[in-house]
């Protein structure tokens, strides 16, 4: 289900230490990440649709942002897709994530997107225009496509997100690949790195936030990968993550890669 609605902010502050700002011009996803956090948004939306199934497409956005700019200094940098990814399939439509780069370029403020789709080389052109004011991240929490599937339905294979940080390389944009979340029993630290090391500046790194109301998702996305239930007592682990966190920081020592963070919750 797709709604358009009008926002009244769409540059938010954000609690986020590496992005004092975040900028999301859709509420929902259809990704349909079982493992999702944002999930906690529909409260917001009066949407009864499970989570995954709709979208709300902050159609005045642009408009909004600009108006936003004028009036409040913004140092940045602004985080593209904090709580819905803003190249899911809707933006080919509505193009609302694409306006809203321009606008920033144009006041020369920095921001990162952080997505799973090969869609963000439609605004490689702006991107570029931007040059260290901007980075792109492609998040990736496995490398084997057909379990893939069963956790990220709606989101790109997982080649076309190694060959989109590639490109994005080759085309002199700042990447970073973000490891997250971070899957007991399913996510290969050292594997996503090496997989993607050649053509990333950055490595960040995120633990599988289980207090958002996605147990249940997660436990079919598991079971239909042929996984045993281990994987919930690792979660609850604090050995398990202390041991993944020392894991994230050898494997970025050893391909020499800036290891931006890991992120727990």
């Amino acid at each position: 289900m797709i709604r358009e609605t009008n926002a009244k902010v769409v540059l938010q502050k954000s609690r986020l230490p590496e992005s004092p700002y975040c900028l999301n011009p859709y509420v929902g996803c259809t990704h349909r990440c079982s493992y999702c956090y944002a999930r906690f948004m529909r409260r917001f939306t009066g949407h009864s649709e499970p989570w995954g199934s709709f979208v709300d497409v902050k159609v005045n956005a642009p408009d909004v942002l600009s108006r936003q700019l004028a009036r409040t200094q913004i140092s940045g940098p602004v985080l593209i897709g904090s709580v819905c990814d803003a190249y899911q399939p809707v933006e080919k439509r509505y193009g609302l994530t694409r306006v809203c780069i321009k606008q920033l370029v144009a006041n020369d403020i920095p921001f990162s997107v952080l997505t799973k789709s090969r869609l963000v080389l439609r605004d490689l052109d702006i991107i570029r225009m931007a040059g260290k004011n901007a980075s792109v991240g492609i998040s990736i929490a496995m490398l084997d496509d057909s379990i893939r599937r069963n956790f990220e339905p709606g989101a790109s294979a997982i080649q076309d997100r190694l060959n989109t940080l590639e490109e994005l390389h080759k085309n002199g944009v700042q990447t970073y690949v973000f490891i997250g979340p971070i899957l007991p029993k399913i996510t290969n630290i050292q594997a996503i790195i090496d997989a993607t090391g050649s053509f990333v500046d950055e490595v960040w790194g995120e633990a599988l936030n289980m207090r958002c109301g996605n147990r249940a998702d997660l436990v079919e996305a598991y079971t239909s990968s042929g996984l045993s239930c281990e994987w919930q007592q690792l979660a609850k682990s604090e050995q398990f993550w202390k041991e993944m966190a020392t894991t994230l920081t050898q494997a970025c020592q050893s391909a020499n890669l800036r290891q931006v963070g890991f992120y727990r919750h």
